[in-house]
């Protein structure tokens, strides 16, 4: 089961290299559209394009990969639990946070160098709270989230030994209230301050994500139980997570002319929650099947904290040289995504295997996890 998770995990970190390529060449396609388009074209002509449904398409595929990450987090919180007692001692979570936060305060000084070197300056207080939520970049606020589940996970694991299935209703129940809360804007209602309960808990703070770290609590806790059943219900589960990617398309399209909004930012629906959740325990329950380039899945699961911690400043900062010296290529939006995915995935490997081949390697895990 580690291996298979080890996998997920990999393909979640290949995932949300492309949800962050496929972010930029949106942001290419409407804001930068100056840069290619001459001044009378309407940027919005290029919605219901080729390009822009093979980035709504991308953009649905891998709405999956931030509660992979959760789920797979919780697992081995379980894993890591006292068998005997039943605890999670409070060494092992200070040693997970430990080697969490320290590769995550050195890559986000170093955003916070490149925003410097743009000539942005930052107050003190805004640099301290943009630290302690993740704000940084787009990507950072990952963890944060995470040290609060596993500041919270020895508590996690008590109520989850008591009663798992009461522990995951619960967890559920408040999934499903935050998403429900952008609902009023997806479908354009006319209620006061709308836009404050889509945003009332940030992607930051736990609750956002509650669900799929107590799911892999859960799991890792109850595995014989779990596997029984994910044996049992594999197709079931391939089935609608396949039926989800296209209804998911149609939703959030449905959602974005129902809204009235002129952008809408991508955020979870109920779809979206069912498709992560049907296609995680397929991928699990599938167990036996030999995925292609398991192995190099299994390597990328591995160092994902790494690949995730770098990626979108390499993204960022590619978009970046692109848009001031090649601004015809931010007009082939699927060759644009296509080398920024390459760029993202492949300069943060490139630097662990440098890393990993000079005489920092002692150092490795302070910088990449």
């Amino acid at each position: 089961m580690i291996r298979r998770l080890l996998q997920l995990n990999g393909l979640a970190v290949v995932s949300v290299v492309l949800f962050h390529s496929a972010g930029m060449a949106f942001i290419a396609m409407f804001a930068w559209a100056h840069r290619y388009l001459p001044p009378d074209v309407p940027v919005n002509q290029q919605i219901g394009s080729f390009s822009y449904y093979y980035l709504r398409a991308i953009d649905q595929l891998v709405v999956f990969s931030i509660p992979v990450f959760l789920f797979v987090s919780g697992y081995f919180i379980s894993v890591a639990t006292n068998r005997t007692t039943g605890k999670l001692s409070w060494s092992v979570v200070w040693a997970r946070i430990r080697y969490l936060l320290i590769p995550y305060l050195l890559w986000s000084v170093v955003v916070l160098l490149l925003l410097f070197l743009e000539d942005r300056t930052f107050s003190v207080e805004k640099i301290v709270l943009g630290l302690l939520i993740g704000n940084t970049n787009e990507v950072m606020y990952y963890v944060p989230l995470l040290t609060q589940f596993y500041i919270l996970a020895p508590f996690f694991v008590i109520m989850a030994k008591r009663n798992w299935k009461l522990f995951l209703a619960i967890a559920a129940i408040i999934q499903l209230f935050v998403v429900l809360s952008s609902y009023p804007v997806f479908l354009g209602l006319e209620i006061p301050n709308k836009q404050v309960w889509a945003g009332l808990i940030p992607k930051w703070f736990f609750p956002a994500r509650i669900f799929w770290f107590s799911l892999g609590i859960a799991v890792g806790l109850n595995l014989t139980q779990f596997k029984n059943f994910l044996s049992r219900y594999k197709w079931v589960f391939l089935v609608v997570a396949l039926a989800c990617f296209p209804v998911g398309i149609v939703e959030w399209e449905t959602y974005f002319r129902l809204s009235g909004e002129a952008w809408l930012p991508a955020r979870e629906t109920i779809v979206d929650t069912i498709y992560a959740l049907t296609l995680i325990f397929a991928f699990l329950g599938f167990e036996k099947f030999t995925l292609p380039f398991s192995s190099r899945l299994n390597e990328l699961g591995v160092k994902s904290y790494g690949i995730y911690l770098t990626h979108a400043i390499v993204i960022v900062y590619a978009s970046k040289i692109f848009y001031r010296f090649t601004p015809s290529l931010l007009g082939q939006q699927i060759l644009f995504q296509l080398i920024l995915f390459a760029l993202g995935l492949g300069v943060p490997l490139l630097l662990m295997m440098i890393v990993n081949r000079s005489t920092l390697r002692r150092y490795y895990k302070y910088i990449f996890g």
